[in-house]
């Protein structure tokens, strides 16, 4: 979505304010979270929250609302933490701030700040969605063209709820089902719901978006280019059936969305500065420095050394990195394969030879951070998805070799036995598949919920093996820590209505 129209939704913020539940977490937040996060000062101008939906234009401000609350997850360092450097892709200092090397070892305690934040961050925008899809229908139409983007909000807010309620199920499990405007504490308390109804909601929603949402945006009044689409809807919707293990629901919800989108010809252009969607990207967080809201996360991700050398006025991080590439996965890439040198790289680290993550790399950086967008549904993701749901098969192989091809610069739609694989290739088709989404999705957090759609004990194996390789006097880690312990905070604030994951008690 155009950041223009996104600096309107300020006037969302009353529903923040309005919602003496949200108001409880942001004050959380603001106390809990580490010293990463900054504090949004709502206007003091803000109009009366009762009055704000009247027309479908202020209806748009509020769903812009919606999409600006995805910036403080994805941008943020701490989901990066607890999504991508949870599993063998990165690692972490292990003499950084506690709270995170914890998260990297799997040795975190219910009362973990990142996962404050991360949970907080995802049932604000819950909330702010709810108020849009309870609210929505009240607002009066004149036109049918206001009544169709009415509907469309509507969609658009289920489909952005469907997104945050998948990342929670696959963290932390069974999860408080919101689905109503918290805007007191007479329904501020809500027990966890089972999984499988967590699952029943992100499946209705995505439904909805799905029947709801137009293909694309062209030709858009108002600079709607990276608004959600039946499109995204119906890639996510595949995801999602196929983290459930519904592979068939799985492929036919991705079949509706294949020769739809086209792979970029270079893989490095993917995430290079001004490269917003793209043909390959389907869904996609917004980031502008020019309106104060550009990437940062990825500062961290740059020594300061690097930085300078590369004239980088952003400066990069100085000292040791928080977090970097993990010895194994600088061994997973064939040689030619060009996705390696576009996701790290090497520098000098006082005479030793270490890596960085480069993949979001912005050489024109500066303090109001990088142009650069997180794509976080693309091409590439929903064909290595399809050859998975579909199972092994001459069809799938080629899905697979499609992504392949341009890995090594060659053309996607024309065969090269010099790059395809096929079933005489070493390992499982699962195997292989994993593989290749690790090499092609390398810390753009995936890995975490990939990991879960293996056997327990295969994960745990990965998990064990990356652990021990990479550091010393780790504990070995167990089954019940595929997910993470819901935060002590919400527990304590729920008169322990909420109750602990097991094993974490």
């Amino acid at each position: 979505m155009d950041n223009n129209i996104i600096r309107a939704s300020w006037k969302f913020e009353i529903f923040r304010a309005h919602s003496l539940r949200n108001v409880l977490i942001l004050l959380m937040s603001v106390i809990l979270v580490s010293c990463d996060d900054f504090i949004d000062v709502p206007p003091k101008d803000a109009i009366d929250a009762e009055s704000f939906f009247s027309n479908s234009t202020e209806l748009v401000f509020a769903v812009n609302g919606v999409y600006t609350q995805q910036r403080g997850i994805f941008g943020n360092f701490n989901y990066f933490n607890l999504i991508e450097a949870r599993t063998d892709n990165a690692g972490q200092d292990q003499l950084d701030q506690r709270e995170r090397v914890e998260t990297d070892t799997f040795e975190e305690t219910p009362g973990n700040l990142l996962l404050v934040n991360v949970w907080t961050q995802n049932y604000v925008l819950i909330n702010n969605a709810n108020n849009v899809i309870q609210r929505a229908p009240e607002v009066p139409f004149e036109t049918s063209a206001q009544e169709e983007l009415i509907n469309r909000s509507i969609g658009e807010a289920k489909f952005l709820r469907a997104m945050s309620y998948f990342i929670l199920v696959n963290m932390f499990g069974e999860v408080p089902l919101r689905t109503q405007a918290t805007n007191d504490f007479d329904n501020a308390t809500l027990p966890r719901s089972p999984v499988n109804e967590v699952y029943s909601l992100i499946l209705s929603d995505l439904n909805d978006a799905v029947n709801s949402l137009p293909e694309n945006y062209s030709g858009g009044q108002l600079n709607e280019i990276g608004r959600a689409t039946s499109l995204a809807a119906y890639t996510l919707l595949g995801k999602v059936h196929l983290q459930m293990g519904n592979k068939s629901e799985a492929s036919a919800a991705l079949n509706n969305v294949i020769n739809r989108f086209d792979l970029m010809p270079n893989y490095e252009d993917l995430h290079a500065p001004g490269n917003n969607n793209l043909p390959e990207s389907i869904f996609e967080v917004n980031f502008n420095p020019d309106n104060q809201i550009g990437l940062t996360m990825n500062n961290l991700f740059i020594p300061a050394s690097e930085a300078a050398r590369l004239g980088i006025v952003a400066g990069g991080f100085a000292g040791r990195l928080p977090t970097f590439p993990t010895k194994d996965v600088q061994t997973i890439f064939e040689e030619g394969d060009l996705r390696a040198s576009a996701s790290f790289t090497t520098y000098d680290n006082n005479g030793n030879l270490d890596q960085y993550i480069s993949k979001f790399l912005d050489l024109d950086a500066a303090g109001n951070g990088s142009n650069i967008n997180l794509i976080i549904l693309r091409y590439a993701d929903l064909l290595l998805m399809k050859a998975e749901a579909d199972g092994e098969s001459a069809a799938s192989y080629e899905l697979i070799n499609q992504v392949r091809r341009r890995a090594f610069g060659k053309n996607p739609s024309l065969p090269d036995a010099s790059v395809d694989i096929d079933q005489t290739d070493t390992g499982t088709f699962l195997e292989k598949v994993m593989l290749e989404r690790r090499r092609e999705l390398v810390f753009e957090g995936h890995r975490l919920f990939d990991l879960k759609r293996l056997p327990s004990s295969e994960a745990l194996n990965i998990l064990n093996d990356h652990l021990a390789s990479e550091y010393v006097g780790v504990p070995t880690v167990r089954d019940f820590q595929l997910i993470y312990p819901i935060p002590q905070t919400e527990i304590d604030v729920s008169n322990g209505v909420v109750t602990q994951n097991p094993g974490y008690n």
